[in-house]
């Protein structure tokens, strides 16, 4: 741990109270001149120091730019273990948590990046990736103690649960969640959730996932095709607010998605999610093993599948990995 963030973590706990160079240096038993420069740096990355000849230092403001030592201290008491990386740009943080879960298979991570240029969602479609003010992130994880497949399945469920809530905290509206992985604000589509998973042949279980996350911050879609126009929005507009600080939402989202993983059999998340199910009780197209259909959404059951009321008023059970609706027909709703 460099004395930056060793820094920084110490000023976090302690907000508004001042610490002179020689207490920080004899603290971290470092020089004064390290001191100097860590405060240095913390100033260039964004955070509002205050210094005063004789008190010394004190944290005023947080940086909002994305900091991995913000959003890791936000989480030590939560997910101690959690290691958080950063990178501006990359293909895809699901391929960086693929390679860390098969490096180190039992260590959770959270990636994170403003720019994806290889972003993907299910059944390998592509993710509208260069907005000017993206988030993308992936959590690598080992499934709960004890959870069986099925239940591991649902984890997609909890994260658009958690993912909506924490989203909803910082709008005006609330987030509608389109079944089973793509989260609308305002009848527009500003996130998409792909989850993917290893099984291990011999003990017949999932042995990790990469929860991957895509969402539309900030920006426009003036450069996109018509289609893409029609159904794609953001979540705050053009350009993001001052005061938004993207580390607490990330830090929010891990730890209401941490509660539903350590108490993943109670589906706690499951009344969330019916109660901000997009177009329930909505008639609606949807391709099953490349055949089409016709149905009404009803509700969503307790393992996360779709209840589907047919024209012929009998009830179908629809399975995420075999059907798809266009989000087109959502849109604007």
């Amino acid at each position: 741990m460099t004395v930056k963030a060793k820094l920084l973590a110490y000023l976090l706990d302690h907000p508004g109270h001042f610490h002179t160079g020689p207490e920080l240096a004899d603290h971290f038993q470092v020089s004064r001149n390290a001191i100097w420069k860590a405060v240095k740096q913390l100033e260039t990355e964004g955070y509002g120091i205050i210094r005063h000849p004789k008190d010394g230092y004190a944290l005023e403001n947080l940086n909002h730019a994305i900091d991995p030592n913000q959003i890791r201290h936000g989480l030590q008491k939560v997910w101690p273990e959690l290691k958080v990386y950063y990178q501006e740009s990359t293909t895809s943080t699901n391929d960086l948590g693929r390679k860390h879960a098969a490096d180190h298979p039992n260590q959770p991570a959270l990636f994170i990046s403003s720019e994806q240029t290889a972003g993907r969602g299910r059944r390998g479609r592509s993710f509208y990736s260069s907005l000017s003010q993206g988030l993308y992130f992936s959590l690598v994880m080992t499934p709960p103690s004890g959870a069986n497949n099925e239940l591991v399945a649902s984890m997609t469920i909890a994260s658009a649960s958690a993912y909506a809530e924490t989203l909803s905290s910082y709008l005006s509206d609330d987030v509608m969640i389109k079944w089973v992985n793509d989260l609308f604000y305002q009848g527009k589509k500003v996130v998409g959730i792909l989850t993917e998973a290893t099984f291990d042949m011999e003990s017949q279980t999932i042995s990790h996932l990469v929860l991957g996350i895509g969402s539309n911050l900030a920006g426009d879609f003036a450069k996109e095709n018509a289609e893409n126009q029609t159904v794609a929005g953001t979540l705050f507009g053009p350009q993001l607010p001052g005061t938004f600080n993207t580390n607490d939402l990330i830090t929010n989202f891990v730890i209401k998605f941490k509660s539903y993983y350590d108490d993943l059999s109670s589906l706690a998340f499951l009344d969330y999610y019916r109660s901000h199910l997009l177009g329930k009780n909505q008639w609606v197209n949807y391709t099953e093993n490349h055949k089409n259909y016709r149905g009404k959404i009803l509700d969503v059951t307790d393992l996360g599948h779709l209840s589907i009321e047919t024209p012929e008023g009998k009830v179908r059970i629809l399975v995420s990995g075999e059907v798809s609706f266009s989000s087109q027909q959502f849109a604007d709703q």
